[in-house]
C-alpha cells in the first residue's frame, strides 16, 4: 500500500502527498485554474526534493501550468465512445457487483497492471468511485476467483470508464471486454449519451481493445505534467 495524505491548498485543487512511490506530490484541479491560482499552489507547496507532476489534463488546463515550468511527463490518449452501436461482448467470467472483501484481490489485480506511477492503493479507488455522482463497481468471478475490475462514472451526459484491469494471467479471453460492455450498458441504462476513458499512449494493447469496442481517439491528447524538482 501507498501511504499518503491529502491536501487543500487551493480552492478546487486536491494536492497528494506520498510517502513512497515515483513523485512525491500529485496537484489535482478538480476545475479548470488560472495563471495567479497556480501561481499561489507552487508557493504553497509543501517542500520536497521528490517530482511533483499532475493529474492528466486537457491542452487548454495545461496552459497555465506550462507558463510556471511544467513540462511533460506522460502523454495519454483520450477516447470516446458515442454508444452507436453499443459493445457486445462477453467471456468466460461472471460479472458481479464489488464487495468489499474483494478490496485486497482488486488491489493486487491493479499491481499486476499498472507501473507504479500508476498504481491505486485504497484511497485511489474510493477516489475513482466518487469522482462522478453515480458509479459502477464490479468485478469479473473465473471459477469463483476475482480476475479483474471496472469503475464507471456518470455524470450527466457523459459517463466515464475510470478503472479497468484484469489479471495478466487470464488477459485475451475476453474478460476485459466483458467489463467495458458491462460498463456501457450500465451508462447507457442512466441515459449517458458517450463514455470517456483514457490510457498511456504507450499502453497500445489497451487502446486496441477500447478501439475494438467502439471507441475512437479524440484529438485532443492529455498530459500529465511535471514541475522539474
Amino acid at each position: 500500500m501507498l501511504l499518503e495524505r491529502r491536501l487543500r491548498l487551493i480552492r478546487g485543487v486536491r494536492v497528494v502527498q506520498r510517502a513512497s512511490g515515483p513523485f512525491e506530490l500529485q496537484i489535482v484541479p478538480m476545475r479548470r485554474l488560472s495563471h495567479d491560482e497556480v501561481a499561489r499552489l507552487i508557493e504553497r507547496l509543501p517542500e520536497t526534493t521528490g517530482p511533483v507532476v499532475t493529474s492528466a489534463l486537457s491542452p487548454v488546463e495545461q496552459v497555465p501550468f506550462r507558463d510556471h515550468g511544467f513540462t511533460d511527463f506522460e502523454a495519454l490518449h483520450l477516447l470516446r465512445h458515442a454508444f452507436a452501436p453499443a459493445p457486445n461482448r462477453s467471456s468466460p467470467a461472471v460479472i458481479r457487483p464489488a464487495r468489499r472483501s474483494d478490496l485486497k484481490r482488486v488491489l493486487e489485480i491493479d499491481a499486476q497492471c499498472f507501473d507504479s506511477f500508476w498504481v491505486l492503493d485504497r484511497a485511489g479507488i474510493d477516489a475513482a468511485r466518487k469522482a462522478t455522482p453515480s458509479h459502477h463497481y464490479v468485478v469479473a468471478e473465473l471459477n469463483g476467483n476475482v480476475v479483474g475490475y471496472a469503475i464507471t462514472g456518470h455524470a450527466g451526459a457523459p459517463s466515464f470508464l475510470q478503472r479497468l484491469a484484469v489479471d495478466p494471467t487470464v488477459q485475451g479471453i475476453g474478460i476485459g471486454s466483458h467489463l467495458v460492455t458491462e460498463g456501457v450498458t450500465w451508462a447507457m441504462a442512466r441515459r449517458a449519451l458517450h463514455m470517456m476513458v483514457n490510457t498511456q499512449v504507450s499502453n497500445e494493447g489497451a487502446a486496441r481493445l477500447y478501439q475494438s469496442l467502439g471507441f475512437v481517439l479524440d484529438t485532443d491528447q492529455l498530459m500529465v505534467l511535471e514541475l522539474p524538482r
